[in-house]
């Protein structure tokens, strides 16, 4: 049964990293737009330092997830310390629940940004403001996945580590999504502000007020 959990892992961390690269190279070739903006071996990295600590964490993270998911499916790593703080059924499977819940986020926020989609802030070409679809029921679903992700994991695995790198990751990403709120104020005004007003940082709960609201969660209009 322990295989079945590290197969998935393995399997959601190959889907996202699919994703995040397909992506990439879709808006280069197609689009023109270079969406990496962390630029970690330019002068502009001087300028997102904490983007750079943001990029590091995350993958720390992901190459500890392959490692121990690689030694519960196959053996790998076999030296690799456990620190189990506990090892539950049940525990698992809420944790496959919140990494397919933060997926679907995910995919719905990457759908809906269009060619809007950047890995760290692009304060010469931020693109256009989305506020439509999984933007209507949180200003930043894609680090709602991430916090989903990390806690699912660590719900499978039952690690302290992943349980440190979900603190840590948790408080990293917080921060820079301050820092992107800042930055979308100073680009859009009273048009990001009025959005504030209307939808909370994560998750909004008054979608789910009418049928209407909550389908239009899962319209796949994107930006262009």
């Amino acid at each position: 049964m322990i295989k079945i959990f590290a197969y998935i892992q393995i399997v959601s961390l190959a889907f996202f990293l699919f994703m995040v690269i397909g992506k990439t190279i879709y808006l280069r070739k197609k689009e023109k737009i270079s969406a990496i903006k962390i630029n970690i071996f330019t002068k502009e990295g001087l300028k997102h330092v904490f983007e750079i600590i943001m990029f590091v964490s995350v993958n720390i993270w992901t190459f500890g997830l392959l490692a121990y998911a690689l030694k519960d499916a196959f053996g790998t790593f076999s030296s690799l310390p456990e620190y189990k703080l506990f090892d539950f059924l049940y525990l698992k499977i809420l944790g496959l629940f919140f990494i397919i819940s933060g997926f679907i986020f995910f995919v719905l926020a990457l759908l809906n940004l269009g060619s809007s989609w950047r890995l760290g802030i692009d304060d010469k070409n931020p693109g256009k403001l989305v506020t439509n679809g999984i933007y209507y029921l949180s200003r930043h679903p894609i680090y709602l996945f991430f916090n989903l992700y990390f806690f699912g994991t660590f719900l499978i695995n039952g690690n302290m580590i992943f349980l440190i790198f979900t603190f840590i990751l948790a408080i990293v990403l917080h921060i820079q999504l301050l820092r992107e709120e800042k930055f979308l104020i100073n680009v859009f005004g009273k048009e990001y502000t009025d959005y504030m007003q209307n939808v909370s940082r994560y998750f909004t709960f008054k979608v789910f007020a009418s049928r209407k609201k909550f389908v239009y969660v899962f319209r796949l209009e994107k930006a262009e």
